[in-house]
């Protein structure tokens, strides 16, 4: 991502990998392959490859630091996890970038984790002498208490993979004490507040930052790809419940649409922030430096 400023904060991310992921009709079920394709016509090559027409993503860890204190917004994969193959790519990158911000873990103070899917919460935890340990040791974690109790009653009815996922990167961290369940609208910090996002999983939400009356909303998986603007209805093949998504994005959009307020998905490709800007009936991407 490319850093930007929040009043007194800065904002970098940590990307763990980047590069293409799947076409439209994979990524979104009820998509029309015709429509997508002469959205993706109008965007710019950073977003889809036009040689084979499937959609960019990037997992980013989001770093921010005001005044000392160094924020993370979700964690990406992580390492040393039982995943499916497709996440077994190196992790080196998200350490060679953790490192050349000149951070370490004992330097982490706060930790917030959107939702608890296998992209955004797996640096939560480490395999240190075969046990799972926090990877910040002096962070405080924020999970929200929805996310976590809906995936420990999916755990315990068997669904494997989301267990696993629960069981080495959440799990641990509340066990060890570091973790604080929140409200889905609750403040965390000065001028760091939540917002209930719901549909992409039930606790899902969206990170508010305010700092000298400038705004930015860290939106997690509210939206992967900037076509979701053009099609608000189109939501991802991960979502739990499609329609609450679509219905809780398109309310997103016509309460920041044409704001100063920046927005910041996790999946974006570089350079990532843009602003919601209204196009007609519908609405429409635009990244900052644009």
């Amino acid at each position: 991502m490319k850093p930007f400023t929040i009043g007194d904060i800065t904002v970098s991310s940590i990307i763990e990998r980047e590069g293409p992921i799947r076409p439209p009709s994979v990524m979104f079920p009820t998509s029309d392959t015709a429509t997508a394709m002469r959205h993706l016509q109008g965007m710019a090559a950073n977003v889809w490859s036009p040689t084979s027409g499937i959609l960019y993503n990037t997992y980013q860890t989001f770093v921010l630091r005001r005044r000392g204190q160094v924020i993370l917004i979700d964690t990406c994969v992580g390492e040393n996890k039982a995943r499916p193959p497709h996440f077994n790519y190196s992790k080196q990158p998200w350490l060679d970038g953790f490192a050349a911000q000149q951070l370490s873990f004992d330097a982490v103070d706060v930790v917030i984790n959107t939702h608890l899917h296998v992209d955004h919460c797996g640096w939560n935890t480490r395999l240190v002498n075969g046990r799972w340990l926090p990877t910040f040791p002096k962070a405080q974690y924020y999970i929200g208490r929805r996310e976590y109790e809906f995936w420990g009653e999916q755990t315990k009815r068997g669904w494997e993979l989301p267990g696993r996922i629960w069981t080495d990167s959440a799990v641990p961290v509340v066990e060890s004490g570091r973790a604080r369940l929140v409200d889905m609208d609750a403040e965390l910090e000065e001028g760091v507040r939540l917002l209930p996002a719901p549909g992409h999983t039930p606790g899902h939400f969206c990170v508010s930052v305010v700092s000298r009356g400038e705004r930015a909303v860290f939106i997690g998986d509210l939206m992967h790809h900037p076509i979701q603007c053009l099609e608000p209805q189109w939501s991802s093949c991960f979502c739990v419940d499609q329609a609450m998504a679509s219905e809780t994005r398109r309310r997103f959009f016509e309460e920041y649409a044409d704001t100063p307020t920046i927005i910041v998905p996790e999946h974006f490709p570089y350079p990532t922030a843009g602003r919601i800007v209204r196009q007609g009936s519908a609405f429409r991407w635009k990244f900052l430096d644009e």
